[in-house]
């Protein structure tokens, strides 16, 4: 070989080593929306068994998660390893919490609920007006090659989060919540994944089945009595809108209340209206436990309690703005 020929083998060899990674870049890289589209798909669509570590407020909880899907059916298993003992099985939107210490079950029909890990909504054209999304780059979680995901807010009514997916299904591995400081308040991340082409369906039952038990089962919808109250909300923070309203009632005392849920999309808060006890004084005040806010206050012989996993100024603004309308 002359030694023009070897160098322009050589040429071409140094100008395809430069290039490969931008073609294949270019043939394979997804937007932080797309990737947040395929993360909500997976959450729903994949059969997986895997462990997770769960921490906030200075707390670390291990749990156990088994989930399979057929035929647009859903049936997931969430069981503590760590703490108390207890088990939530959910088919699609019916919630049965197992509490094998108290020999008690506690089986409702709810709306659909945030699930673990996190199942981001759909409405992501609508985020993108009050979050920015970026790419993280890759990292490694579990022994799975994931891509990282960073979801910062435009305003000071929401946190932040970071999302590591699975690089090749999706599913979320990890997460991170920030608050409006900056600071880490709430962190999920997988220690041990499965991934499952069918589900052995053993693993979706409970270890408490044949177990003496006592059997509690929700009715929050029955015989309620409508006193003609009509609450609104005048002043919501960009974005938030309302997503459901139930009605409830308290243990115990049996007093009504209504649950009304808003969400922007990602964060979600929840506001609870029930009647004051009789001589109670008026309350007003504030409380932080970890990622989760609350602000309640006293309004027309009701207490007004705002809750959710958002700044102390968004949960208050929600609370004051609660209104009764005659």
């Amino acid at each position: 070989m002359t030694h023009s020929v070897l160098r322009s083998v050589l040429g071409s060899l140094l100008l395809t080593a430069f290039l490969l990674p931008d073609v294949l870049a270019g043939e394979t890289a997804l937007t932080p929306r797309q990737w947040l589209e395929r993360m909500s798909q997976a959450a729903h669509q994949l059969d997986y068994d895997g462990t997770f570590v769960y921490s906030h407020d200075g707390h670390m909880q291990t749990m156990r998660i088994v989930h399979s899907s057929r035929d647009g059916s859903e049936r997931e298993r969430l069981l503590s390893l760590s703490g108390p003992s207890r088990e939530v099985i959910r088919d699609n939107d019916k919630v049965t919490c197992i509490l094998p210490d108290d020999n008690e079950v506690v089986e409702e029909s709810t709306g659909p609920a945030r699930r673990l890990p996190i199942d981001l909504p759909a409405r992501l054209e609508t985020l993108e007006r009050y979050y920015s999304f970026s790419d993280g780059g890759p990292e490694r979680i579990a022994g799975h090659d994931t891509r990282k995901i960073l979801i910062n807010p435009l305003d000071g009514f929401r946190y932040g989060h970071a999302l590591w997916l699975h690089q090749e299904r999706g599913l979320l591995l990890r997460s991170e919540l920030y608050d409006e400081t900056g600071k880490v308040v709430e962190q999920l991340m997988f220690t041990a994944l499965v991934f499952h082409d069918t589900l052995p369906p053993l693993l979706l039952e409970p270890e408490t089945r044949g177990r003496d038990v006592v059997w509690q089962r929700g009715a929050e919808h029955q015989d309620w009595h409508d006193s003609g109250e009509i609450w609104t909300v005048g002043e919501l923070p960009p974005g938030f809108v309302l997503e459901n309203h139930r009605h409830h009632f308290m243990a115990g005392t049996g007093a009504q209340v209504q649950h009304l849920l808003f969400s922007d999309g990602l964060a979600s808060v929840s506001v609870f209206i029930e009647p004051a006890a009789e001589g109670n004084a008026d309350f007003i005040g504030s409380l932080r436990l970890g990622a989760v806010n609350t602000f309640t206050r006293s309004h027309q012989g009701y207490h007004i309690t705002v809750m959710g996993e958002v700044p102390p100024v968004t949960a208050r603004r929600i609370a004051e703005s609660v209104s009764l309308r005659n």
